[in-house]
């Protein structure tokens, strides 16, 4: 087992609620980008300490400027501003209110696409696992795990990414009779919370390791290649991927994965199979027609999260790092224009509603000069 820690874009992960225990104090975020202050519902949690501002008001609803990014705070959190005039996060519980700690299993090969520039996934992984004080902790699994209920059980949310030996040209994994109905029992009766990804490869034998474990869902991957319209060159141009926009804000029972969120990156993924009972998020138009690359299933205790892409883990979609920087101006970024992060938090969130104090505290870097 690999427990991975990765050294980029700093942001602090604070939960409070029932899921076990362990100290809430995170300490102080970094200086030199936006705080960052995120939160669904569910009593408040410490950060540790006040944190401070460099990129605009730790209030605002969304990232904007070149100053680095905010993602959005919900008022019935904020406590109000210390004498730094910084915005803290207190704890509903008392003095002695404790936190928490997610376990989060990533199973599978990053990605080896993303910005012209040269891209890696660890402002990704770091979001995940960084200067959460054992609050949050994610294990990653390069090589194929065993399914097994055990190893499931140490588990809330498991997000699935390139279920290979090389994420772009295979060979691609195979899952026992008994590892499928393991991770079926897991879902459907433990309550546990999957994301799963695509588009790693233009091979479309990538989709049969995903499509293998959910299949009793109904949810699936097409093996087609699709792709988002981009509505702002500027943008696309410096970011290498088009504009994720068509949401369904509508359905209540998905409608919170885009709280807060505009715009994604979506490059080259595929579209999803939504069966009656499942709830689509979002799509995209592709030769004229819409298909769905975002949908969510309730399955049983669990619940079952398919994103059409990969996009969303590569460092440019978060900090703007391998992007070309002659293709960009100042404010088209893509940590200027894409709310990769809060995309992140509202898909965990939405898998594992039983986390109901997740919060995010904390910093990302501002945009390349």
């Amino acid at each position: 087992m690999l427990n991975v820690k990765w050294g980029l874009a700093e942001v602090v992960v604070v939960l409070l609620g029932s899921l076990g225990v362990a100290a809430c104090s995170a300490g102080d975020p970094t200086q030199g980008g936006a705080v960052v202050h995120a939160s669904a519902g569910g009593s408040s949690a410490s950060a540790g300490g006040s944190s401070s501002s460099a990129g605009g008001s730790s209030s605002s609803a969304s990232g904007t400027g070149s100053g680095g990014l905010n993602l959005n705070v919900d008022a019935s959190s904020a406590a109000g501003d210390d004498s730094q005039g910084s915005t803290k996060v207190e704890c509903t519980d008392g003095g002695d209110c404790m936190c928490p700690t997610l376990t989060v299993a990533v199973i599978g090969q990053p990605g080896k696409w993303g910005a012209p520039g040269g891209d890696t996934d660890t402002a990704f992984q770091e979001w995940l696992n960084s200067n959460s004080a054992g609050t949050a902790k994610a294990d990653v699994y390069a090589t194929k795990p065993t399914l097994t209920a055990d190893f499931l059980s140490g588990y809330k949310v498991i997000i699935l990414a390139s279920l290979s030996d090389d994420s772009n040209v295979g060979p691609f994994w195979t899952f026992s009779a008994a590892e499928v109905a393991a991770f079926q029992d897991w879902i459907e009766n433990k309550g546990g919370g999957v994301i799963t990804l695509t588009g790693y490869s233009s091979d479309g034998g990538e989709t049969g390791p995903p499509n293998q474990l959910l299949a009793f869902s109904g949810v699936s991957y097409n093996t087609d290649t699709v792709t988002a319209q981009c509505l702002d060159w500027t943008v696309c141009g410096c970011a290498g991927s088009q504009t994720l926009s068509d949401w369904n804000r509508t359905d209540p029972v998905i409608s919170d994965l885009s709280s807060n969120v505009t715009w994604i990156g979506f490059e080259k993924g595929r579209s999803i199979n939504a069966p009656a009972d499942a709830h689509v998020a979002a799509t995209v138009q592709y030769n004229n027609a819409p298909v769905n690359v975002i949908v969510g299933k309730v399955a049983g205790a669990g619940r079952v999260l398919m994103y059409g892409d990969e996009w969303i883990t590569y460092t440019s979609q978060w900090t703007g790092a391998g992007v070309v920087a002659s293709n960009c101006t100042t404010g088209s970024y893509p940590q200027d224009k894409y709310q990769t992060a809060q995309y992140w938090f509202n898909m965990i969130k939405w898998v594992q509603p039983l986390a109901t104090c997740f919060k995010i505290v904390g910093t990302q870097p501002a945009p390349p000069k």
